[in-house]
């Protein structure tokens, strides 16, 4: 079978969105309220593996660069403690990110960091986290269940949120 001009662009811009976009390549429900998490570890951007339990009472997650920068700029200033003095688990999921990427210039920047930022390099124990283009998500736990999810893209007002969250020391 011949393919025409015209055909053979929509066969390559299908084939490009398929890969770009597959269908069902998760396979698991977003989360939202009432949902139960069971408990997970992930490494921190030194290697350091950190589990994830009922202590934890916000996550603060991103999937994507812009989300990534609301969160690093929202933490501008503050010490190592800061988030685990008040129960939250800062995650980045960068399974997305090339590995070449990563290791020469994103983790760098991330050791830098004062506080841990745990990492999904492979999308496992975040596929079901909800996102936001541009904006850093706020997943509010209780024992694991999943109370609230709110999506900020202004880094100050993601820090005054964080800044609100009681101490749990």
């Amino acid at each position: 079978m011949m393919i025409n001009g015209c055909s053979k662009h929509w066969v390559f811009f299908l084939v490009l969105f398929l890969a770009l976009f597959p269908v069902g390549a998760s396979g698991s429900e977003p989360m939202r309220p009432g949902n139960q998490l069971a408990p997970f570890s992930l490494e921190d951007q030194h290697g350091q593996e950190h589990e994830l339990g009922s202590t934890i009472s916000l996550i603060l997650f991103a999937r994507n660069r812009a989300g990534a920068a609301v969160m690093t700029a929202s933490m501008e200033g503050r010490d190592g403690e800061f988030l685990s003095d008040r129960g939250i688990a800062y995650i980045n999921d960068i399974s997305g990110m090339p590995s070449f990427a990563a290791s020469l210039f994103a983790l760098p920047k991330m050791r830098r960091r004062p506080y841990d930022i745990l990492l999904d390099r492979n999308t496992e124990a975040t596929a079901s986290f909800p996102d936001k283009a541009g904006s850093a998500t706020l997943i509010f736990l209780r024992d694991l269940v999943v109370r609230n999810v709110e999506y900020v893209s202004d880094a100050e007002a993601l820090a005054k949120r964080l800044e609100a969250m009681p101490k749990k020391r």
